[in-house]
């Protein structure tokens, strides 16, 4: 089955839907309060139709499902039960990068817990995830199967074109096993980035869906390590995106293919004209690097109702406002390659960038590898001005953005509501923990600066993975 709004999910008042946690998960609700708890521990998976030793949130895999609207308060209860620190990083959420939000610096060490809170305002309604980021562990602790969905509603969710469609969450991520589990890393996965022959949807491989409407509404999350994904319809027939990276978009575009890079998220319609079932595929894409093929014949399959009909499609999404980029600031560049960003490494106790809370800046990201890099920044969105000169077809707000070898991005940033300490990197999570990545401080007015954080999780020595009991 794959995660919707009417299966696994327990109601929560005024028609919002919350996940139902196992194992050591609990949920409590108050008003403008989601109240819960999970764990961080060693579980039993099921991966292609074997039990694995993994690391599992709540006990599950993927992670329970995190469900709030705008203005709703998240009190999150975490423990960490593995053998090595970790923490958590809600990503692509527009929240302060402090305190008990989405405060990377935080460490967890074994057996201690830590409570997170914060709340998601306006215009932030969209799909979003949550993954550890402890320096160095990020790549081993996602591989072996720590991540989850995060969905915040607002109104426009409650659009008839919206609300009547079969809403799908689809977290998509490859695996490989070997022996008793997962594969463990070589040498070339630090290089390359970790992948696998087998595409999963939900942690199932080829599932199929019997929807319940004539469109279907697919949250699409690429948790992967490393794989970038070229998804298309088995028909070609075009797909609507109405949303990139958690944020809606001010129409529907329609597609015959969606590329979709590590960490990035893309809302789609799907309309069922025929009866006739659909499949997602994933073709293969050369990001520049050793890329094991797909085993997949296709990455879900979706059974539509009979004598369905497509909704008719929304007219009008979000407003966006554009950015002027004459009203920047601050122009800068950001040059990626191989471990590196403007050829250093990352250290925790430098600060790369320092800004202007209330700013726009323009940022202009080069890749000069030879393999594809997708881009991240935390905490504030950002709108792609140009790419390789030209301007972009349609105007989105984004958190990560994949550059093939040679390309450039401008960016235009606005740094707004929040000031703090955080990072930017690229998103193949092994080329992060090697160091490819940087920090960014937003200082508020008077440009007063917080004590330096503590060094965040740096790697215990050796390497960790999953065992059988």
């Amino acid at each position: 089955m794959g995660i919707g709004r009417r299966a696994a999910l327990g109601v929560l008042g005024g028609g919002l839907l919350a996940t139902t946690l196992l194992r050591s998960g609990r949920t409590r609700l108050q008003p403008g309060l989601v109240e819960l708890a999970f764990d961080a521990a060693p579980g039993i998976g099921t991966v292609l139709g074997r039990r694995v030793p993994m690391w599992l949130y709540g006990g599950r895999f993927p992670g329970p499902l995190l469900e709030l609207a705008e203005g709703q308060t998240l009190r999150l209860h975490f423990s960490n039960r593995l053998p090595q620190p970790t923490n958590l990083h809600f990503h692509g959420m527009h929240i302060p990068p402090t305190g008990r939000a989405d405060n990377v610096y935080i460490q967890i060490p074994p057996g201690e817990r830590f409570t997170y809170e914060f709340t998601p305002g306006p215009g932030t309604a969209g799909t979003y995830w949550y993954h550890p980021h402890c320096h160095e562990l990020v790549a081993r602790q996602m591989w072996f199967g720590l991540a989850g969905p995060i969905v915040v509603r607002g109104p426009l969710d409650a659009m008839p074109e919206l609300a009547a469609a079969d809403e799908r969450l689809v977290l998509l991520r490859d695996v490989a096993l070997e022996g008793e589990g997962l594969a463990a890393f070589t040498v070339g996965d630090w290089h390359k980035g970790k992948e696998g022959p087998h595409l999963l949807a939900n942690g199932e491989y080829e599932p199929e869906w019997r929807m319940r409407s004539g469109t279907a509404r697919l949250r699409l999350v690429n948790v992967a390590n490393a794989r970038h994904l070229r998804l298309a319809l088995s028909d070609r027939r075009p797909m609507f995106l109405i949303a990139l990276d958690g944020q809606f978009l001010e129409r529907p575009v329609d597609l015959e293919e969606l590329l979709l890079a590590p960490a990035q998220r893309a809302e789609i319609l799907v309309p069922f004209e025929d009866g006739r079932p659909i499949e997602l595929l994933a073709p293969h894409y050369n990001r520049g690097a050793p890329t094991p093929r797909l085993r997949n014949r296709f990455v879900l399959r979706m059974r539509p109702p009979p004598g369905a009909s497509p909704l008719p499609l929304p007219r009008r999404l979000a407003t966006l406002p554009g950015l002027d980029p004459a009203a920047a600031r601050v122009v800068r560049r950001i040059d990626l390659s191989m471990f590196l960003v403007n050829g250093r490494r990352y250290r925790y106790e430098r600060v790369d960038i320092r800004g202007r809370l209330g700013d726009l800046e323009r940022w202009r990201v080069r890749n000069l590898g030879t393999m594809d890099h997708p881009f991240h920044l935390h905490t504030w969105p950002f709108q792609i001005h140009r790419r390789n000169g030209r301007a972009p077809a349609f105007r989105a707000w984004r958190d990560t953005v994949a550059l093939r070898p040679g390309e450039e991005v401008e960016l235009l940033v606005p740094f707004r509501d929040f000031a703090g300490r955080t990072l930017f990197h690229c998103h193949i999570a092994e080329h992060a923990d090697r160091g490819m990545m940087g920090t960014i401080e937003i200082l508020p007015d008077g440009g007063y600066l917080d004590p330096p954080p503590p060094p965040i999780c740096f790697a215990p020595r050796g390497d960790l993975v999953p065992r059988l009991p």
